[in-house]
């Protein structure tokens, strides 16, 4: 897991080796600034029943598509550092006393090595100047890929699928972080196990999100 100590390391051997865009190849950093200014920002959306409120960034296509691929399938943790820099430079903090990652079943957290949600969370921690509480909120049973479902078959595969294991309660306002959302079901179904065990209030924090075939909001 990247710390504090090691993006500030990276910061200084990135101004020595200008590093390369996951993007476009160019250097200039992970994500250069001509890449960043063609990030679409997602639409004002209706918050998901089951939220308080929602935050999403960009629109899940072209750029942002190809940096999260970066981030998450070929293992470059560091993405998601220029990723959260981006979101943090365009988002004031909302309102909350910690940061909650989405959580990775264990046998996906082992093929992957790290959990982006886990990383995205430390460094929009590290920004915002709020804790980050990633010890407790666990998914108890994996619940596959849902790309390929409906709204409906999302809620369902996902519902009871996390849990509140920490012997300290979690905070009674929390930020939930997530990379893409699509119907919000997974932050939903987190929020629940929030709920259960004494949160009042959630909000969620996502890098992307997709537009519906026709364009519409996802709603």
């Amino acid at each position: 897991m990247l710390t504090q100590l090691t993006w500030q390391l990276e910061a200084i051997f990135g101004l020595i080796f200008p590093e390369q865009c996951v993007i476009c190849g160019w250097a200039g950093g992970l994500i250069c600034k001509p890449c960043r200014s063609r990030l679409e920002p997602y639409p004002l959306a209706p918050t998901p029943v089951g939220l308080d409120a929602m935050s999403v960034a960009w629109l899940y296509d072209r750029e942002v598509r190809h940096a999260i691929h970066a981030l998450k399938y070929q293992r470059q943790q560091r993405v998601a550092l220029a990723l959260a820099d981006a979101l943090a430079d365009g988002l004031t903090a909302p309102p909350g006393e910690a940061l909650i990652p989405v959580p990775l079943h264990p046998r996906r957290l082992a093929e992957r090595g790290f959990n982006q949600a886990e990383v995205l969370a430390r460094r929009l921690a590290w920004r915002w100047h709020l804790p980050v509480r990633a010890e407790g909120l666990v998914r108890a049973r994996e619940t596959g890929h849902q790309a390929q479902l409906g709204q409906k078959e999302r809620q369902s595969n996902v519902a009871g699928a996390f849990v509140w294991q920490a012997p300290r309660p979690p905070p009674a306002r929390v930020l939930l972080v997530d990379d893409v959302l699509t119907t919000g079901a997974t932050l939903i179904a987190c929020a629940n196990a929030l709920r259960a065990v004494g949160t009042r209030e959630v909000r969620a924090v996502a890098l992307a999100r997709s537009l519906a075939p026709q364009g519409r909001v996802l709603q």
